[in-house]
């Protein structure tokens, strides 16, 4: 499933968890899983679930969104202008993360990977 947030810029706005920006404020994407930033010129980065951000992963992951998508097991991957990868895995036992634009568009990667989706069109 395609992510209605190509072109959109990523900025960390929380060090409780990820709360990453999207663009003017429009989309808020919550990470409460593992986070994963793959790179094509370095190591890959990680954050457990619960600890704060580093500077270091901040960076890898602000930019802009050239390619958003969520697998059929739940796993979200956005690829940056930057040529980095976030990859969030879903969780067997709480929800990974989500994205809203609020009073719009809601997907919560729920326990287990199926998603949950609101969005004013339905």
């Amino acid at each position: 499933m395609d992510l209605p947030i190509v072109g959109e810029q990523l900025t960390v706005s929380s060090s409780n968890g990820y709360v990453i920006t999207l663009g003017a404020g429009a989309h808020e994407l919550h990470i409460e899983g593992e986070l994963a930033v793959h790179s094509p010129s370095g190591p890959t980065l990680r954050r457990i679930a619960g600890e704060p951000h580093t500077e270091d992963v901040a960076s890898a992951v602000a930019g802009e969104i050239v390619s958003a998508t969520v697998t059929s097991t739940g796993e979200l991957r956005i690829d940056l202008d930057s040529g980095n990868r976030l990859v969030v895995e879903p969780d067997r036992y709480f929800e990974a993360w989500n994205i809203t634009a609020p009073g719009k568009y809601l997907v919560v990667c729920m326990p287990g990977g199926e998603l949950a989706i609101w969005s004013e069109d339905t």
